[in-house]
């Protein structure tokens, strides 16, 4: 059954805003730390933010997930560029050649984080990134918070637009989270906060769903993001299905990323999944028409 407020719920009561500042200021002393020996680089040349659910505030799960992006800008670090042969085809962009690696920074971050966080913590590293998760209780009731650290470098597309380029699932992944925040800020602030509203409910709506106990970050922000302002009226039921409806019948394919800087669901540089956001919409209509 559709109660319009019960759906609008923004799961933050047990979000530690003072954890996620202090894990930031012990990653930057941490980086000071790494790079005391390698003299291409200073503190200025990193710069780190969050960028997830809890940014833009629409965060429905009961866990915490923070994602950190800490973005290296030091052209001093980049090899000498191959020469590409232009008889060939448009090339894929190709991750450029560091002398100090992600790879390698990613490491150390490890080491040093290990050392100075204690055993309530687990940690652990895939191939281009390092985790963390930790259990606080709030009110006798435990919490689990996930940190997902992303080296990356900084990236300029044709249009001049700063962005943060990594590595992900052996291909390159591209964010602008600068622009992405501030385009949703608009959009949010355009529609009188119904744009969030929506997303929460959508959100909620896909966790009733006995099988579905995690959301795709940034997929379902992204989905509405393309739903035209006038739409965004009220939610009430019916407008809601509007939407669900106006998503269904458009090019899905030719839907932005919240930056705006490249297609979302048929992009080589973002993962997000065409065939999870038709997926989605037949289970928010079905919660809906309920």
């Amino acid at each position: 059954m559709y109660i319009e407020n019960e759906l609008k719920v923004l799961n933050n009561t047990q979000l530690d805003y003072d954890l996620r500042g202090n894990f930031l200021e012990l990653l930057k002393a941490i980086i000071n730390e790494i790079i005391l020996d390698k003299h291409a680089f200073k503190i200025e040349d990193f710069n780190l933010q969050y960028f997830d659910e809890f940014t833009l505030k629409t965060n429905c799960h009961e866990n915490i997930y923070n994602t950190l992006y800490v973005e290296i800008n030091q052209p001093n670090n980049f090899k000498p560029q191959k020469i590409i042969n232009k008889a060939s085809k448009s090339p894929k962009l190709c991750f450029p050649e560091l002398y100090y690696s992600l790879e390698e920074f990613k490491d150390d971050l490890f080491t040093m984080l290990v050392s100075n966080l204690d055993s309530n913590n687990i940690m652990w590293k895939d191939k281009y990134s390092v985790c963390l998760k930790t259990t606080i209780n709030i009110d006798d009731k435990p919490f689990d918070y996930y940190f997902r650290i992303i080296p990356c470098i900084t990236y300029f597309n044709e249009n001049n637009v700063r962005g943060q380029m990594y590595k992900k699932n052996e291909g390159i992944e591209i964010e602008y989270v600068n622009v992405a925040r501030k385009n949703f800020e608009k959009k949010n602030k355009q529609t009188n906060d119904i744009f969030r509203q929506t997303i929460l409910i959508f959100k909620n709506l896909l966790l009733r769903e006995k099988n579905i106990k995690d959301l795709p970050r940034e997929i379902i922000e992204t989905m509405c993001y393309n739903v035209p302002n006038e739409m965004f009226k009220d939610t009430r039921q019916g407008t809601l299905i509007n939407m669900i409806n106006y998503i269904r019948n458009n090019s899905i394919r030719e839907f932005k990323t919240l930056d705006e800087q490249d297609l979302a669901f048929v992009s080589q540089y973002k993962s997000m999944s065409l065939i999870y956001v038709k997926h989605a919409t037949k289970l928010i209509e079905k919660q809906l028409i309920k």
